[in-house]
């Protein structure tokens, strides 16, 4: 505005000495001070003079122009930077770049966090300490045209990370140089699962090869030493049947954990009833445990409505957590269950409470894991296979559902969980 402001007075100002000078040479004619000829050769000079003037003003407003542009372009320039700039500190994995000299020229917030806040300026050295990595990044600085490098990097708090170094010229005084950029890949959730399988395998095999190998011991003393004892057979062939039977719960308790895993992210769509589905399992678990004096104690109301899910796991579920309760609850006791309708996220709660032992608390998060065992003895003795807690959760995750434990040495423990109200019955 101020440009147009100031070419619009110009103008102006041109216009008046035009008419000033037609005035004046009006005036002088009239008055018989100027000849025909000399007012001619004076509105020529005038007119020249105005030429002059104009294209003068013409060129210094193309200057601006131009000045102007130029400014616009490099403020456009930081502009494009600072977008990148941003756009590579939102970047949730680490990422940095190093000069020919190991310094640190650029970290991302990510590098930041994990590195430290005040890496940039610094030796990358003194934040990667591995013998390979400092190797690797010798070698691409010297050889930019080597291929990346890939090593394996450990924090101090057990998270690993796949480093990626790649070559990455650089200006510096206008001269191209060496650098490298360091990019950081997490893979502890990977490293974890890895693990995890192969505790799964070396736990599978230990339980297995526990019961099959007092078989074989007690086939070899049957054909052995005790070939005509038939009072060591009775005894043998029972422990030998008792063993089976457990090799037996544990595989089908493997293959139904692979099932389950299988369907986790497939949403059950039944409706069942969940009452129904209480009262049943409770009067099947109960003639087992009428042998402790174990009595159950259920508090579920008649308007209890349906819920969405499956009914083969979900009673399932209900059988290993009654089972467990009747098993591990001290005798002469009570088990508590009640299911109640929580409106405010549609839902239904069951509730299943023992009076027994009760856990002490840093078992509580292991429960479960696979083959975890507070009391691994009393566990085996009682026909536990170690899967049944890591079975219910698998399933109660297919449910959009956690399992909630809670206990108190010597109060017994409470087992809790959600399940979502049908469609059906919700409308």
């Amino acid at each position: 505005m101020a440009g147009q402001s100031k070419s619009y007075m110009a103008l102006l100002n041109e216009r008046t000495i035009i008419v000033a000078i037609v005035f004046t040479l009006a005036l002088m004619w009239s008055v018989g001070q100027l000849t025909f000829l000399g007012g001619i050769i004076v509105g020529a000079v005038a007119a020249v003079s105005l030429t002059q003037l104009a294209l003068k003003r013409r060129i210094e407003e193309l200057e601006k122009r131009r000045a102007l542009m130029q400014e616009r372009k490099k403020a456009e320039k930081p502009s494009t930077v600072s977008i990148g700039a941003q756009a590579l500190d939102r970047l949730p994995s680490p990422f940095i770049l190093v000069d020919s000299t190991h310094r640190i020229t650029v970290a991302n917030m990510a590098a930041k966090t994990l590195l430290g806040g005040d890496i940039v300026g610094n030796d990358v050295s003194l934040y990667l300490r591995q013998t390979e990595f400092i190797s690797a990044l010798e070698t691409i600085l010297k050889h930019p045209a080597s291929e990346f490098r890939v090593i394996r990097h450990t924090t101090s708090n057990d998270r690993s990370f796949d480093v990626t170094i790649a070559p990455v010229p650089q200006q510096s005084s206008g001269q191209e140089q060496s650098g490298a950029m360091i990019f950081f890949y997490e893979v502890t959730s990977l490293i974890r699962a890895e693990q995890m399988r192969a505790d799964f395998v070396a736990n599978a095999s230990h339980e297995l090869r526990t019961p099959l190998t007092s078989i074989l011991g007690f086939i070899e003393t049957l054909i052995g030493p005790a070939a005509d004892d038939k009072d060591a057979h009775q005894r043998f062939l029972g422990i030998m049947q008792t063993e089976a039977e457990r090799m037996v719960r544990l595989i089908d308790d493997l293959l139904s954990l692979s099932r389950i895993e299988m369907t986790r992210y497939v949403a059950p769509e039944m409706d069942v009833d969940i009452k129904k589905l209480l009262v049943n399992t409770v009067s099947t678990i109960a003639p087992n445990a009428m042998a402790r004096n174990i009595k159950f104690e259920c508090n579920i109301p008649d308007d209890l409505k349906p819920v969405r899910g499956d009914g083969d796991q979900l009673t399932q579920v209900l059988i290993n957590l009654l089972s467990n309760a009747s098993k591990y609850c001290d005798p002469d006791s009570t088990v508590h269950i009640s299911a109640n309708s929580c409106l405010d996220d549609q839902k239904i709660q069951i509730l299943i409470r023992d009076e027994g032992p009760g856990i002490s608390e840093e078992h509580l998060a292991r429960l479960t894991e696979r083959f975890y065992r507070v009391d691994t003895a009393r566990s085996r003795k009682m026909g536990g296979t170690g899967l049944g807690l890591a079975i219910v959760k698998h399933i109660l995750l297919r449910h959009d559902s956690n399992l909630e434990i809670k206990s108190e040495v010597g109060r017994g423990t409470t087992f809790r969980f959600k399940l979502p109200i049908s469609k059906n019955a919700a409308q």
